[in-house]
């Protein structure tokens, strides 16, 4: 079947609520199934579900892998010198 059916049958924005439940492997099986059908017949979808993954991939890693404070306070002094945040925001930030 062509892959306009599988849009017609479950559209691209409820296949794309579930992708963190997908992700989590805590859908019904119906939806699974469905989901899967469409995933199947649609590369839209296929690319959003790469790009949400690499993007909780990223978030997890970095949660994990915390970068080390002098590659924060060095960003953030470049980011000063640059003009593009003003160092007293940070400071009000950090004293929140």
């Amino acid at each position: 079947m062509s892959g306009m059916f599988y849009k017609a049958f479950y559209p691209c924005a409820k296949v794309r609520d579930f992708m963190y439940d997908y992700l989590e492997d805590n859908l019904p099986m119906v939806v699974s199934i469905r989901f899967h059908l469409h995933l199947n017949g649609c590369a839209e979808c296929r690319e959003y579900l790469y790009l949400y993954r690499a993007a909780a991939n990223a978030q997890t890693f970095r949660k994990e892998n915390p970068p080390p404070e002098e590659f924060l306070d060095a960003t953030l002094d470049f980011l000063a010198k640059e003009g593009i945040v003003d160092p007293a925001d940070e400071e009000d930030r950090e004293n929140a």
